[in-house]
């Protein structure tokens, strides 16, 4: 079944509804509960991530600019590892979605009580649920206008916070004439206060924060001019995201004691100005995390919503989720990937004080297995080319096999970290749960010989230049 998706996302759309979808409510409030667990060694975690995260999109974005279909690393697997295999890692990224919103709109409910602290957690969760599922059948290029300023204000809030935050250490004029300096990283109980287990127990609410920044690949099926964007993508948006994440997590650590939040709830990037007497700047931040919040929960449906379609173009779900409206959008699989998304907010009237940390450990399982798939899928794409193919491909990876490997051992020890922790066990367990459901169904599917066959990588190019 050939795509009937509207291809009309530009480059500057494109490479905002990357950040969008990573900067969200789990750098902004996931900071308050990994900082809490780390302390200054928080860091560690931001930068063990950010590279992981650099040699995983370098891994996708090798395969997406030379194939640049609807179904990203869930097509690769299937084409370069098995079907079973792809369609597996497209389940688990819609759960990875589905628990991400849930997650982000559960923070959301606790920033809202930042002005009003008795205000119910689950009630601005379901207003904004309404509000993105709206924004999701719009066409997909008004949708992608509206991320684009959403992300716009991402980065503003974040940088607006690191600005402050210099200032706030080398001239003292925010705190009577008091310079902060670097040395808070080590002077408040050491470098590592919790030791290696604290580290280990920020881990999974580090990766989240990561998480997402994949969605750049699913977007090549709307693009108006994939090969072009996405290179353009791909280069520069791992390099953004990880100034901004640890240059601000780094400035933050800097500009006050980690020891502030154990006594104080809410967004350190909001407490900052709080803490230093601009209330008027803590309610604009404040805002502004809200706003990310929003549309990071905006792109996660539009995100799951497109890999339902997927799935369904191959015949591996229902038909249904493959309709599309006027307006070119799988409105079905929007309203069912929605709906899976109120499970959370029925959650998160039930527990609203432990939603969070259960739901975002789970949704960071999933998407570390996504990562896993992309690396090895871009292994065994490589391996087609024989291991060299700097000729034969426009953005290949460097140094391979090297950073491949090397992304794979981390992958691991943070899995580790996973199973370590003793706050993030238990939902880690449910994720392992899913992807033991989804097997079992694949090999349904597979009984049933409704899971699809194997596609040649360079017919499905030459099919989706044709659609364009």
């Amino acid at each position: 079944m050939a795509s009937n998706l509207e291809r009309s996302l530009s480059t500057r759309q494109i490479s905002m509804l990357a950040i969008g979808g990573v900067i969200g409510v789990g750098l902004f409030y996931g900071a308050e509960v990994s900082v809490k667990l780390a302390g200054p060694a928080v860091i560690v975690d931001f930068v063990v991530c950010g590279i992981l995260v650099a040699i995983m999109m370098r891994s996708l974005g090798e395969m997406v600019v030379h194939t640049p279909v609807s179904g990203s690393f869930s097509y690769y697997a299937s084409t370069v590892l098995s079907p079973r295999i792809g369609f597996i890692s497209a389940g688990m990224w819609w759960f990875y979605w589905i628990a991400t919103v849930m997650s982000e709109l559960a923070g959301i409910g606790h920033l809202i009580q930042f002005w009003a602290p008795s205000f119910p957690v689950w009630l601005p969760g379901l207003i904004a649920l309404v509000l993105f599922t709206a924004s999701n059948l719009l066409a997909v290029k008004v949708f992608g206008e509206i991320e684009f300023w959403f992300a716009a204000l991402k980065i503003l809030a974040v940088i607006t916070f690191m600005v402050f935050g210099l200032l706030l250490m080398f001239t003292g004029i925010f705190s009577h004439g008091h310079i902060r300096t670097i040395t808070n990283l080590w002077t408040h109980g050491g470098f590592m206060p919790n030791g290696v287990l604290g580290i280990m127990m920020a881990m999974s609410l580090v990766v989240q924060a990561y998480s997402g920044i994949e969605t750049l690949a699913v977007e090549s099926g709307e693009s108006n001019n994939p090969k072009r964007a996405l290179k353009v993508a791909f280069g520069s948006v791992t390099l953004r995201v990880g100034v901004l994440y640890i240059g601000s997590m780094l400035i933050m650590l800097s500009a006050f004691p980690w020891t502030f939040l154990l006594h104080h709830a809410g967004s350190p990037y909001v407490l900052m100005f709080s803490r230093i007497g601009i209330p008027v700047a803590a309610t604009i931040i404040n805002l502004l995390i809200i706003s990310s919040g929003l549309s990071s929960c905006d792109t996660g449906l539009y995100a799951g919503s497109r890999m339902l379609y997927s799935l369904a173009l191959n015949g591996t779900v229902s038909a249904k989720m493959s309709r599309t409206n006027r307006n070119h959008i799988p409105n079905i699989a929007v309203w069912v990937t929605a709906l899976a998304i109120l499970v959370g907010i029925v959650i998160t009237y039930l527990a609203p004080n432990q939603v969070y940390v259960w739901i975002t450990s789970a949704s960071a399982f999933a998407d570390l297995w996504i990562w896993g798939v992309i690396i090895v899928s871009e292994i065994q794409f490589r391996r087609r080319f024989n291991g060299n193919a700097r000729q034969e491909l426009e953005y290949a990876v460097p140094w391979w096999p090297m950073l491949p490997i090397i992304g794979l051992v981390l992958l691991v020890g943070i899995f580790a970290a996973f199973l370590i922790s003793p706050l993030t066990r238990v939902s880690v367990w449910a994720g392992i749960l899913f992807l033991v459901g989804m097997f079992v169904y694949s090999g349904v599917l597979k009984r049933r010989n409704t899971l699809p066959d194997e596609i040649d990588l360079q017919d499905a190019m030459t099919t989706d230049t044709a659609e364009q």
